[in-house]
């Protein structure tokens, strides 16, 4: 018998608003505390929570940012007239990701969405590498990078399996106590707040199922190891539907070229805008000021989240929607979701939810704070 292991549980938009209302596990896990999401989605959130970085520091926001001179996608400028009625189908645009992800040799996650072709070749991808991975968010050290220079026998879930193969992964090395300090990464609960929100009646059923996972998790810890702490934790929460705008006919209306006088990334609850023409750029802010439910972000907001990047790699200014607001169409979809996250990390429904068997001298504050946590649990 093994003395101690640490167990993170990753439950992907599991907020503290969620948490709240279905009081789970509270037996077990009697310490709770809320998190400020880090700006931005899971692929801002989980590099932050691997490494305890700012995206200023970890370089990931959005999965596009524009980078015309080192873009991937130049070829797809041929493929615009390409009909929509076929490749703007969610299928076949999911299938074609895989072909690109392949033949770049991306191990990241990877998808175009609902970009269009013609736009991609002004665009780079950001997540290109396996985030969970040594060496994953370098040069910037994650997780792994961590247990490694700690020669500290550990497991970390392949985001690429299911969570039933996650749980059944770690609970095999658990009883063969071959590690000391695990993260076990579940996803799904954010595709089901995405199309019930989280007051679905389908949320509870989901909840009880992870319930009996971790028992069943925990009754292995505690036959092959004399001690343990256990940890479960989340990158946000969920909002429901409340309005759609469609920003892209605002922006379009006055008459630019994108290309040519601006490019702009379109996201589900906020725009980036990049100005190739100067003439332009005052038309376009006065423009965006009018938008409803929306307002851009000040240069102060983008320091406290951590998004303000020297070189405007995301963006020389960000135009977010109000908390429940959808940009509909988005350059990652065609049609809204009943749920969506990605709105002001100071909304309630947007915090994050720590929870554990064991109380913390230095609760988090932000998603960020996890990292150091789990590195405290190293030593």
């Amino acid at each position: 018998m093994k003395k101690r292991v640490s167990i993170f549980m990753f439950i992907d938009a599991f907020g503290w608003e969620i948490q709240k209302k279905y009081n789970f596990l509270e037996d077990l896990l009697p310490y709770r505390y809320p998190a400020q999401m880090q700006f931005g989605y899971s692929c801002t959130a989980i590099p932050t929570i691997l490494t305890g970085k700012k995206p200023t520091e970890h370089k990931h926001l959005s999965f596009y940012y524009y980078n015309p001179e080192e873009s991937p996608f130049k070829a797809f400028k041929y493929l615009k007239f390409l009909p929509k009625s076929i490749f703007d189908r969610w299928r076949f645009r999911h299938q074609f990701s895989k072909i690109i992800k392949k033949i770049n040799g991306y191990t990241g996650y990877f998808e175009i969405y609902s970009m269009p072709f013609d736009r991609l070749p002004y665009f780079d991808y950001i997540e290109k590498k396996d985030l969970f991975v040594p060496n994953g968010l370098a040069p910037t050290k994650n997780l792994a990078d961590v247990l490694e220079e700690k020669n500290i026998p550990y497991h970390i879930s392949n985001w690429r399996l299911s969570e039933e193969e996650n749980i059944d992964a770690l609970i095999k090395d658990i009883s063969s106590e071959k590690v000391d300090f695990a993260f076990l990464y579940t996803a799904s609960m954010d595709g089901l707040l995405h199309q019930v929100t989280k007051d679905g009646k389908e949320i509870q059923p989901k909840l009880d199922w992870y319930a009996s996972k971790i028992k069943e998790l925990v009754k292995q810890v505690e036959k092959h190891y004399e001690d343990y702490s256990l940890f479960v934790m989340s990158d946000h929460g969920m909002t429901s539907l409340t309005h759609e705008v469609d920003v892209k006919k605002e922006i379009e209306s006055l008459g630019f070229t994108f290309g040519r006088d601006y490019v702009a990334c379109y996201d589900s609850t906020m725009v980036h805008f990049w100005f190739i023409n100067d003439k332009c750029r005052e038309h376009i802010i006065n423009k965006a000021k009018k938008v409803p439910y929306s307002h851009l972000l000040t240069d102060q907001e983008k320091v406290r989240f951590g998004i303000d990047f020297a070189d405007n790699m995301y963006g020389e200014e960000i135009l977010l929607m109000d908390p429940g607001v959808q940009i509909v169409p988005s350059d990652m979809g065609i049609k809204s979701l009943p749920g969506m996250h990605g709105f002001s990390p100071d909304h309630e429904d947007s915090y994050a939810a720590w929870m554990g068997t064991e109380p913390l001298d230095n609760p988090p504050k932000w998603v960020g704070d996890f990292f150091t946590i789990m590195t405290d649990y190293m030593d």
